[in-house]
């Protein structure tokens, strides 16, 4: 449900409020990859029941921020609750189509044709915390991208390995924060793993 907040707009947002100068041209463009991941995530998202609840918490993190800034009185705060306005105006456009999608059904047929249903599993000695270390090494090494170009979502790329695992995180965020608050010896400790099993390998094949 966090997925839009950890969009490069809301960050900035978010440094606004806390009084750091923001470049216009940077907000500009982040403000229309916002839309952009909005309206992806719309076009892919099959439950709808997600949909809103990612919208409406979206909805309700950008009207903290802009409580926040009405104890503001000067221009680029008010600047920046213009924004806000524009975006909580797209949101609400937004749940209005998912509500709409959610109350006929039948003029929204899901889309089976490329359905994913894989039949793998996670061996019993390997933990998601392991799972989420390659995920932490894609992600903060920039490895993975969308059909555009950029940066793909955190929560995204995790939903990836959830589907394509057929498991799923208690919490993606936690897990994340458990992968980095590990001790220095057990901090990659699964990728390690993986470098060794493709060494031994390889001496197997006779290339070591």
């Amino acid at each position: 449900m966090k997925r839009f907040l950890e969009t490069k707009l809301f960050k900035l947002l978010s440094c606004s409020v806390n009084g750091n100068e923001i470049d216009r041209i940077e907000l500009s463009m982040a403000y229309d990859d916002f839309v952009r991941q909005l309206l992806l995530f719309c076009q892919e998202e099959q439950n709808i029941i997600l949909l809103c609840f990612a919208i409406n918490y979206t909805v309700a993190e950008v009207k903290e921020l802009n409580m926040r800034l009405e104890v503001e009185d000067d221009k680029s705060s008010l600047e920046i609750r213009l924004l806000i306005i524009k975006v909580l105006s797209i949101l609400d456009s937004t749940f209005k189509v998912i509500q709409f999608r959610l109350d006929n059904p039948d003029l929204f047929p899901i889309n089976t044709e490329n359905s994913f249903d894989p039949d793998v599993y996670l061996a019993n000695d390997v933990d998601m915390i392991d799972i989420m270390e390659l995920i932490c090494g894609l992600f903060y090494s920039h490895s993975v991208k969308n059909k555009i170009g950029n940066p793909v979502n955190f929560s995204e790329l995790a939903r990836v390995f959830e589907k394509g695992m057929n498991f799923k995180f208690a919490d993606i965020y936690k897990k994340r924060d458990d992968v980095f608050k590990r001790k220095a010896t057990k901090l990659t400790e699964f990728l390690n793993e993986l470098i060794i099993a493709i060494k031994i390998e390889s001496k197997n094949r006779g290339y070591l």
